[in-house]
This record gives C-alpha cells, sequence and structure tokens, in this order.
C-alpha cells in the first residue's frame, strides 16, 4: 500500500508540475484548487479501497470502480457547475483544465489499480 500512495503522490506532484508549466507558456491562470481536488479525492478512494479489501477480498476493483464514477460526479457538481455558475474571469479555462486535469489523473489512477488487482492474482 505504501508503494501505491507514494506512487500516487508522485504522480500527483508531476501533473501539477506539468500543468503549472503549461499554464504559465498559455498564459492562462493556474487552477489549484482542481489539482487539489483531484489529488485528495483519489488518494482517499485509494485508502478507502484499501482498508474496504481487508474485510472482503477482491472489493479493491469495486471500490475503485464505484467510487471513480462518483468521484466524477461530484467533481462535476463542486467544481465545474459552481465555476460556470459564477462565472470568474477565466472561468471556462479552469473548467476545461479542471476536467482534463481529472482525464489525466483517472487514466493514471486506472493503471495503478490494474497493476494491483493483477498482483494479487
Amino acid at each position: 500500500m505504501k508503494g501505491v500512495l507514494t506512487t500516487l503522490a508522485g504522480a500527483y506532484a508531476a501533473l501539477a508540475f506539468c500543468t503549472w508549466a503549461l499554464c504559465q507558456a498559455w498564459g492562462i491562470p493556474f487552477y489549484y484548487l482542481g489539482i487539489l481536488w483531484v489529488a485528495v479525492t483519489g488518494i482517499t478512494l485509494f485508502l478507502f479501497a484499501y482498508a474496504l479489501e481487508r474485510k472482503q477480498p477482491k472489493a479493491f476493483v469495486w471500490v475503485i470502480l464505484g467510487g471513480g464514477m462518483l468521484r466524477m460526479l461530484l467533481g462535476v457538481a463542486t467544481i465545474v457547475l459552481p465555476l460556470s455558475l459564477r462565472q470568474p474571469e477565466g472561468y471556462r479555462a479552469q473548467a476545461l483544465q479542471f476536467a482534463a486535469l481529472f482525464f489525466v489523473a483517472t487514466l493514471f489512477e486506472t493503471w495503478v489499480a490494474v497493476k494491483r488487482a493483477n498482483s494479487l492474482q
């Protein structure tokens, strides 16, 4: 578990740096809340999956899949929708930045979860 969480934390840090660098190059503001939200919910999801796996073997994959869907809905409800309603300056760039961050993070988390599930078999 420690190795997976270290891998995730490193991936989130690299994703944040790459996003910041791209935002600087394009001249748009970096949306700090988006990467923070993605990192916190991703690590929490994996911790919950590990905790539940102790009680029910093979629950890890289902928790990651179901939790990922719930996390996607919560991302829209807590980040994208309030940005769209409030419409601060540059809100479209921030919403797209969050969506791209979330997509890339989800791809990496899926790879980590599949790698973990294959190691259990």
